[in-house]
């Protein structure tokens, strides 16, 4: 039996499987690209103006492209891969596009949950500093002489608020932590985001 939420959809999602069940399979297959461009890089502020895409037929492809994002984005998260199948087709999709909806189904959830990691807020990074020490002499045998890392992380929240954090390391953990924020660093600087 179909949850209940396969059932319910609201208005607004009929109306863009309305639209899909009318389109050829060009115009499809170019806003169904179009719309997991959008899936994977969309952000609330984005929104595309329905009175500026009347003028244009490039943007009117766009808005379509954006509402059938937020129909699949809405379709996935309300509806198993056996539920979205049934009401797809029960709203009288072509087979085709339903095959095409339910064999992207992973692909759509991989691409939304990576937009939502990238656009939910997160700590800033604001300063981090370190120092080396060694153990001069300790009651445990074998301790003298180990070399260890002191590392003081300077985040700020997204409230604003900002943390100061503590830690000790050995010296092969510094320079793996060392590394791995190069990479982050220098992935970052590939996509842009810094």
């Amino acid at each position: 039996m179909p949850s209940p939420s396969a059932v319910m959809l609201p208005e607004e999602y009929k109306r863009s499987l309305t639209e899909l069940s009318e389109m050829d399979n060009d115009a499809f297959l170019t806003s169904w690209e179009m719309a997991l461009e959008h899936l994977r890089t969309y952000k609330e502020q984005e929104e595309i103006l329905p009175y500026y895409s009347v003028q244009h037929q490039k943007d009117t492809l766009e808005l379509k492209s954006a509402r059938i994002a937020k129909l699949l984005e809405h379709l996935h998260e309300t509806n198993s891969d056996q539920d979205l199948a049934k009401l797809l087709t029960s709203s009288g999709l072509r087979k085709e596009i339903v095959n095409i909806i339910t064999s992207q189904s992973e692909h759509i959830r991989k691409l939304m949950s990576s937009r939502i990691l990238l656009n939910s807020p997160r700590e800033q990074l604001i300063d981090l500093q370190w120092k080396f020490g060694v153990v001069a002499g300790s009651s445990s045998e074998g301790e003298a002489g180990r070399t260890f890392v002191q590392v003081k992380i300077v985040s700020k929240s997204p409230s604003g608020a900002v943390k100061a954090r503590h830690v000790e390391m050995s010296l092969k953990k510094f320079y793996d932590f060392l590394h791995q924020l190069e990479k982050a660093k220098a992935t970052l600087e590939y996509m842009n985001y810094l």
